[in-house]
C-alpha cells in the first residue's frame, strides 16, 4: 500500500479496494441460508476474506481517514463502504468505519446514503431496529424481509433525507434481483431474524 511516513498512494488504494470488493461480491450476494450450506472450507475462506478486507480498510482509516471520492474515486469509495458493511466480525472496527464515513459524508467525500447503509448494519448487528430499511433477510418461506424498522411510517422521509429512493423503489429492485419480498408489516415466518443479509438499495 504505502511505506511508513510516505503519503498515501490513493490510486493504488482505490484499485485495491475495488478489487477486494469485486472478489468478495459473489459471497456477499449469496443469501445467508445458502451460505451456511456451503462447504466448511469455502465458508471459512469467505469469512477470512471479509476479516482481511476489514483490516486492510482499517489500516487506511486509522492512518488517513476515510478513503473519499476525491481520493479513490466513486468506485473505490463504494468498495470501501461495501467492505465496511461486511466487517461484522469486528464490531469495534465497524463502528470506527461508521464514524469515519459520517465525517466523510459531511465533507462531501461520501454520500449520506452510503453512511445510512453502514448505520443500518450496525443497528441490526446490535439487535436494534434499523432506520433506513437497507438490511434484509430470507425467511424460511423464501420471502426476503426487511429487518425491523423504527417508525415505518416515517421510513421514506428518513430515506429521502439520506438521499435514498422510496422504499417501494428499493423493494422493486430487490424483487428483480432476488425474488419475492415481504411487506413491511408482514410478520416473520418463525422466530427472530438472523444476522443481516445486506442488499444494495
Amino acid at each position: 500500500m504505502t511505506t511508513p511516513g510516505s503519503p498515501p498512494n490513493w490510486p493504488a488504494i482505490g484499485r485495491e479496494l475495488t478489487t477486494r470488493a469485486e472478489i468478495a461480491r459473489e459471497s456477499w450476494r449469496t443469501p445467508a441460508h445458502r451460505r451456511s450450506a456451503t462447504p466448511a472450507d469455502v465458508f471459512a475462506a469467505a469469512r477470512k476474506a471479509d476479516a482481511d478486507n476489514a483490516l486492510f480498510l482499517g489500516e487506511i482509516v486509522v492512518r488517513y481517514g476515510w478513503p473519499g471520492r476525491s481520493q479513490v474515486g466513486e468506485n473505490g469509495c463504494q468498495a470501501a463502504v461495501a467492505i465496511a458493511v461486511h466487517a461484522d466480525q469486528d464490531r469495534q472496527l465497524q463502528s470506527r468505519f461508521l464514524a469515519a464515513l459520517h465525517e466523510a459524508a459531511q465533507q462531501g467525500e461520501a454520500t449520506p446514503a452510503q453512511w445510512a447503509h453502514v448505520q443500518d448494519r450496525m443497528l441490526v448487528n446490535s439487535g436494534q431496529a434499523q432506520l433506513y430499511g437497507t438490511q434484509h433477510w430470507y425467511r424460511p418461506d423464501g420471502l426476503l424481509e426487511p429487518h425491523p424498522i423504527t417508525d415505518p411510517a416515517q421510513l421514506d422521509a428518513r430515506r429521502a433525507d439520506a438521499g435514498l429512493p422510496p422504499y417501494t423503489e428499493q423493494a422493486r429492485r430487490l424483487r428483480e434481483r432476488h425474488g419475492p419480498i415481504a411487506s413491511l408489516s408482514a410478520p416473520a415466518a418463525v422466530g427472530p431474524a438472523p444476522a443481516p443479509d445486506a442488499r444494495a438499495a
